[in-house]
């Protein structure tokens, strides 16, 4: 006799809503990817290559020869797309491809206890987050650092029975160094994780001394893969003469750097404080995930009769809101540096779609539209309204424009025209396109100042002062070849503003004065031609 229970019809509906949903978010992601292989690399992603394009090609020195305060672990890695694929667009996007399918592998073992419909929703969801996100996010920092933190997140979810944590614990510090070397307030996540994995393995959590101490070597033991990785780079640099350029950089010029607001804004303590308020509260414009993941939390939390369910459901929700105080350590709010809280939000999100089977006891089954009807709701929020990037791409027909494209387009076809093999270029921009069309047309930079606007925030320190000193002699030195003065950003000027802040470089305007002639008024910027004469 069959004693199993049988499905309800409705609860049927529900499973075939779900299915259904799926698949239309799975076709409009598979739409998204194949339009986003014909993305141009942009903004960050441009500059951080045509770094690597001059490491690996010209031999230039990270932080000595290029004036830069991002970590090692960002050239590593353009360094290595660089040597392995080139420095093209299509290249670009092929790794980002790759490194998207990575974190899609990692996230599926990570949610698979929750059932396939879940650990696929919490791949779309994201996936159409940062897709729809437009080529801006592409390889941004953050989100190369989720693939390692999501794996070390996978090893402590996963139970080794008759074996030693430590290795595990091991492990989680080596992928979390990865992280720190891109970001160093990413390891926020570590501590967490690794009380996490002691919780998660222990098969008696009422001996609070037997937890306390197994928490403890495990930090010691993900304390030496952390350090271990982390000290790599650095000899790097010491062996090719940049670590004391970097410690400088570091100690001198970040702390000033960090200053700055959202944009190009250096403020009153007090008013900066109350800015970064703002911006903190309204979580990156995805404050919608937060609560559609408190609800899926809550979901497994009140259905589930599994303890580990619970556990994980418990810590995603957890990790979500570390890195909500991650972009607040950093201080800057924008979309990319929210990436590590949409994507533990998005799994958290997905919760929603759990299998019955992972939900509730064997006895029978629950409806559950209201938890499917959130997630519907909350992922056409936040992938398919006009306001975000999927929508706009595929069904309002507005293909993301490259950042500052005419600016980009001008200047590379005058460098195409003119520049040879010998000569040197000096960009005075940030983010206005020079340093695009030079990666475009492999121009060679002439001193180390990749950006300007450095020159003209906290101008009254001796740091500023030495550093604006430090630039004119190299321009004297090197005399470039040409100068790309970009003086506005679309309807910007493409300076600073703000507390102790200057648009003047009177130095400056009189050695190119002296020594340039205007050969070319674009679109926003000046082309300087040297007069040798």
């Amino acid at each position: 006799m069959n004693n199993t229970p049988s499905i309800p019809l409705f609860h049927k509906a529900v499973e075939g809503l779900k299915y259904l949903f799926l698949v239309l978010l799975a076709m409009v992601f598979l739409v998204e990817l194949g339009l986003s292989l014909m993305w141009q690399i942009e903004t960050d992603g441009s500059a951080l290559h045509y770094f690597a394009y001059l490491i690996n090609e010209h031999g230039f020195v990270p932080y000595r020869d290029i004036f830069d305060p991002n970590m090692p672990g960002t050239y590593l890695f353009h360094m290595a797309v660089g040597k392995l694929f080139g420095y093209s667009d299509l290249a670009f996007r092929l790794v980002d491809v790759v490194w998207l399918t990575a974190i899609f592998i990692v996230t599926w073992l990570i949610m698979k206890p929750f059932g396939r419909v879940a650990a696929s929703a919490s791949c779309l969801l994201f996936g159409l987050i940062y897709l729809g996100a437009g080529p801006y996010m592409s390889l941004q920092r953050e989100f190369i650092a989720i693939l390692p933190m999501a794996t070390a997140l996978w090893l402590a979810t996963r139970r080794e029975s008759n074996q030693s944590g430590h290795r595990t614990h091991f492990l989680c510090g080596v992928l979390f160094a990865l992280a720190a070397l891109i970001k160093p307030h990413l390891v926020i996540g570590l501590p967490a994780l690794i009380v996490y994995s002691c919780i998660h393995n222990s098969d008696d959590l009422k001996s609070i001394q037997r937890l306390v101490k197994s928490c403890f070597v495990g930090c010691i033991f993900a304390l030496i893969g952390f350090l271990a990785v982390l000290v790599m780079p650095f000899l790097w640099l010491w062996q090719i003469g940049a670590l004391e350029s970097f410690l400088d950089i570091f100690s001198s010029y970040t702390p000033l750097y960090r200053q700055m607001s959202r944009g190009l804004e250096f403020r009153s303590p007090f008013s900066r404080l109350l800015n970064m308020v703002y911006w903190y509260i309204r979580l990156g414009g995805f404050g919608i995930l937060l609560t559609a993941c408190i609800f899926g939390v809550h979901l497994v939390l009140t259905r589930s009769t599994a303890v580990t369910a619970k556990r994980l459901a418990i810590f995603l929700l957890l990790l979500a809101l570390l890195y909500t105080i991650y972009v607040a350590i950093g201080g800057r709010f924008l979309d990319y540096h929210w990436m590590p809280f949409v994507y533990f939000t998005s799994l958290g999100t997905a919760l929603a779609l759990c299998s019955a089977s992972s939900l509730v006891p064997a006895c029978g089954y629950r409806p559950d539209i209201l938890p499917t009807f959130g997630f519907i709701v909350t992922a056409i929020a936040v992938t398919l309204l006009p306001a975000h990037g999927a929508a706009n791409h595929l069904l309002y027909n507005k293909p993301p424009v490259p950042f500052h494209y005419d600016q980009v387009l001008e200047i590379t076809e005058y460098l195409d025209e003119h520049l040879s093999p010998t000569d040197t270029v000096q960009p005075l921009d940030w983010n206005g396109g020079a340093l695009h069309a030079m990666r475009i047309t492999k121009a060679v930079l002439a001193t180390p100042y990749i950006f300007d606007f450095q020159f003209y925030h906290h101008v009254s320190t001796p740091y500023i002062q030495s550093l604006r000193q430090d630039f004119l002699i190299e321009l004297v030195h090197e005399r470039p070849t040409f100068i790309i003065d970009v003086y506005r950003v679309g309807d910007d000027i493409a300076r600073v503003s703000g507390i102790d802040t200057t648009r003047d470089f009177p130095e400056l305007r009189e050695f190119i004065a002296q020594y340039y002639e205007k050969d070319y008024a674009g679109k926003g910027f000046d082309m300087y031609r040297r007069n040798d004469n």
